[in-house]
């Protein structure tokens, strides 16, 4: 009685173009001690993905502005640490959400919720005319009240 063998291939994430009849040929290999018989690729072909940037900034011009608005600046040590306490609560807000994202049914509840909010928000704000020039106002009063505008 003859055992059937399949043969067992784990498959490595690889980037090759695809190939419109590729040449195969067998090439031999045991597994559990029974000979078997496995297709495999004659040639492979890598592709090269390069990125081109068709930017038009110019990073002399930015850094030299950067280094002209610090040198204008008179409280640095203020600066550095509004600096460093941002970073901060960015790297502690990440943490907060990862470990939220842990807990089995919560991310689910959490994007019914901003599915929620958001559409409330473009029911209340965004729907009608006199909403949206009520935001637009609200916006506008915020904005001075950070600047110092009062």
């Amino acid at each position: 009685m003859a055992a059937i063998v399949a043969p067992v291939a784990i498959l490595a994430p690889r980037v090759t173009a695809p190939k419109a009849r590729a040449a195969r040929t067998l090439r031999a290999t045991t597994f559990n001690g029974v000979k078997v018989a496995q297709p495999k690729l004659a040639s492979k072909r890598v592709v090269a993905v390069s990125a081109r940037a068709d930017s038009k900034i110019n990073t002399d011009e930015v850094l030299k502005t950067i280094a002209d608005k610090w040198e204008d600046t008179e409280n640095k040590s203020a600066v550095v640490t509004y600096v460093a306490g941002a970073a901060a609560l960015v790297w502690l807000s990440g943490t907060v959400v990862g470990a939220i994202n842990a807990i089995p049914v919560l991310p689910k509840v959490m994007e019914l919720v901003g599915l929620g909010y958001s559409s409330w928000f473009v029911y209340r704000y965004v729907l009608y005319k006199d909403s949206r020039k009520e935001l637009v106002e609200q916006f506008d009063a915020l904005k001075n009240k950070v600047s110092g505008e009062f």
